[in-house]
């Protein structure tokens, strides 16, 4: 896991793993933008979880009976 040091110094500690994998992900991240994906409902989606840091889980009834 990273750490902040101190308030000074403002770098963190990385396993070589968890660093591969942030530029992976970071890379497929791109692609998608590229692709268009920033125009998706699922997109949008993440985006705000990221920014609020909660999720609001809005459904419709299976049946019409429960609404």
């Amino acid at each position: 896991m990273a750490k902040l040091k101190s308030q000074a110094q403002k770098f963190v500690e990385l396993k070589e793993e968890d660093y591969l994998r942030l530029i992976e992900n970071t890379i497929k991240m791109e692609a998608l933008k590229i692709a268009g994906i920033e125009k998706m409902p699922i997109y949008k989606a993440m985006e705000h979880i990221l920014e609020h840091e909660h999720i609001d889980l809005l459904i419709k009834p299976v049946s019409r009976k429960y609404s």
